[in-house]
């Protein structure tokens, strides 16, 4: 997509306006085709770049597209969609009237820090969104992979959206590009850069790397950000950065990963400390009025732009050009998948055509079969009947005669040796954490709002006071009696108010002690499996080859040993599988759950698979 002439169809999409460029490619304004106008609107990331190495990026693709729909957040960006059109892999988001964080420091050909308040709270979306995506950390290594302000979007509302998580394994790559190096490498990690695996720690880097950004209008030097926290001044004055922020800087941008924070929710909360517990008046109403003010004229320049780009004729338009001699083979897929959050339209299957040797089949087939796309194929593949629900897709190469593999002989036993228990057991328990990890977000979000609100509330009550104490300093200097004795009993009155309000935020914060019997949702970290022993198969059944799965619950101690055990349910008919399963995982051991930094005990699902 070289020409970014504008304009022009992609796939089921119109670009209609170039918002930036960069070493990975080109960012549009999109509209979509299939109404009486060109509407809704997306953001298109077209990974086209010189330094884009698709045959990483596109099985990152399609590893990330599988979770989009489980990825939700009030700081993840609505209406994820992955996929390939005219062998162009690309990245769209529903669209929100604002700027790129890129755009926001670096527009204009000139760096425009933010003020200290503003660059705080984008960060602390930054990280909340981070807290959204932690389940990629089980596929990927982290739960993004590759903050960069490319990816993170500010509306003239105050509000931050992040995305392109998932996408670090197949991003990383391009640092091996002079050009993009010196674009990408001052937000990325000096190990995650070298060894090209995405981390926590890598992530939480990336996000100080852009706090240190905002607050001093500098980039971090790669591998030196550690040693420029101690001379390192606010933007634009001699004033050196806070201490509490460098000490803030200094957990996430320690040269050494061991050194550096790993914990998202915990290094959020610090920050969170820092930002509503001190001198930062911060809002996403201030930031909003920050941004109108910078961007007036550009606001309403864009409620126009977007006005006519509604109106453009999609019939005399073109179709981006396409290398020659490829396949002609049946209807494309242009995309992987969308979350239901958004607002693109749905894909349905499709096949490609041919096959290629090497590590690079894969993606070429994928893009082959999105290469060959006609007019009828992208009006059957978007805007097929509403009775046909919207489908994620993965797409897949050409499938390739295989040999019929010999059947595998079932296990007699089960157990720690057994993969087939082994298998059971880790699918049954993943999908439990994946169920329990929605419910932590849940409370985690109402525990934050409930916090924050809190805090808010003495913030106002200690300016209340603050301002009863000044007036009553000014009445005494003029020796008024009536008026002293009057602002004292409002000094009074309002110190009063601010300890019942510092008492009821203390009153949020939790208590937990070592030993506490804490409920799943509730913990910071789940109890993890350390060891496991193989149950007996009884007599009973083995005689009469009865299969099942018995459920049972564990009270896991702060020891990590399973101080109850119960059954919960049973095989049918009962051929004794559930005395069998409850001596067994009394002897298993787990890393204790966590709550508050303390040990605690908690109650846990354990399915023990039994197959004969």
């Amino acid at each position: 997509m070289e020409n970014r002439t504008v304009p022009r169809l992609f796939g089921p999409y119109v670009l209609t306006r170039v918002l930036g460029s960069d070493p990975l490619g080109g960012t549009f304004r999109a509209g979509t085709v299939g109404g009486m106008k060109l509407a809704p609107f997306l953001l298109i990331r077209a990974f086209d770049g010189v330094s884009t190495d698709r045959t990483k990026l596109v099985p990152a693709m399609e590893t990330a597209v599988d979770y989009l729909d489980e990825v939700r957040g009030q700081a993840v960006a609505k209406g994820a969609v992955l996929g390939i059109v005219d062998d162009v892999p690309f990245a769209g988001i529903e669209y929100t009237s604002g700027q790129t964080l890129e755009q926001i420091l670096h527009g204009q050909g000139e760096t425009r820090p933010l003020p200290p308040e503003h660059a705080l709270l984008i960060v602390e979306k930054i990280l909340v969104s981070l807290e959204a995506t932690q389940l990629l950390t089980r596929v990927t290594g982290a739960p993004h992979g590759f903050v960069v302000p490319s990816f993170v979007v500010v509306s003239y509302d105050g509000e931050t959206r992040v995305f392109g998580a998932g996408l670090g394994k197949g991003l990383l790559p391009s640092l091996k590009n002079a050009t993009a190096r010196e674009t990408f490498a001052s937000y990325i990690a000096p190990e995650v850069a070298a060894s090209g695996q995405p981390s926590v720690a890598g992530d939480l880097y990336s996000a100080s790397a852009i706090l240190y950004e905002c607050l001093t209008g500098v980039s971090p030097i790669p591998g030196k950000a550690e040693g420029m926290l101690a001379g390192a001044r606010l933007a634009g004055t001699s004033t050196p950065v806070p201490g509490d922020l460098i000490a803030l800087l200094g957990k996430g941008l320690a040269t050494d990963p061991a050194s550096r924070s790993r914990d998202v929710t915990s290094f959020r909360r610090e920050l969170d400390k820092v930002l509503y517990g001190g001198a930062y008046k911060a809002s996403s109403f201030n930031l909003a009025f920050h941004l109108n003010q910078r961007y007036g004229a550009t606001i309403e320049s864009e409620r126009r732009e977007i006005a006519a780009e509604e109106a453009i004729d999609t019939a005399r338009l073109k179709v981006s050009p396409k290398p020659a001699a490829r396949p002609t083979a049946p209807p494309p897929v242009p995309t992987f998948g969308a979350s239901s959050g958004g607002t693109s339209p749905g894909t349905s299957p499709g096949t490609g055509a041919g096959s290629t040797p090497g590590g690079a089949a894969k993606m070429l087939a994928i893009a082959g079969a999105v290469l060959v796309a006609g007019a009828a194929g992208i009006w059957f593949a978007f805007f097929r009947s509403p009775a046909a629900p919207p489908a994620k897709v993965v797409l897949a190469p050409t499938p390739v005669a295989m040999p019929t593999p010999l059947p595998t002989p079932a296990p007699i036993v089960v157990g720690k040796d057994d993969p087939i228990f082994q298998e059971a057991l880790q699918k049954q328990l993943q999908e439990e954490m994946k169920r329990v990890d929605v419910q932590i977000q849940k409370e985690q979000e109402a525990s934050a709002r409930k916090r924050l609100a809190e805090q808010e509330k003495l913030a106002e009550e200690q300016r209340k006071a603050a301002v009863a104490e000044s007036a009553l300093r000014a009445a005494t200097e003029r020796a008024s009696r009536e008026d002293v004795a009057r602002i004292a009993r409002q000094a009074l009155e309002a110190r009063q108010r601010e300890e019942a309000a510092r008492a009821a935020a203390a009153a949020a914060v939790p208590n937990t002690k070592d030993g506490d019997l804490v409920e799943l949702i509730q913990v910071d970290q789940q109890p993890q499996l350390l060891k496991v022993i193989k149950p007996e198969i009884p007599p009973v059944a083995r005689r009469t080859k009865v299969s099942g799965t018995v459920i049972l619950r564990v009270l896991v101690s702060e020891s990590g040993l399973a101080e109850l055990v119960e059954v919960s349910r049973d095989t049918t008919p009962k051929v004794g599988y559930g005395d069998s399963s409850v001596a067994a995982v009394k002897g298993w051991e787990w890393k204790p759950a966590l709550k508050d930094g303390k040990r605690v005990k908690t109650w846990i699902t354990v399915p023990v698979p039994f197959k004969l």
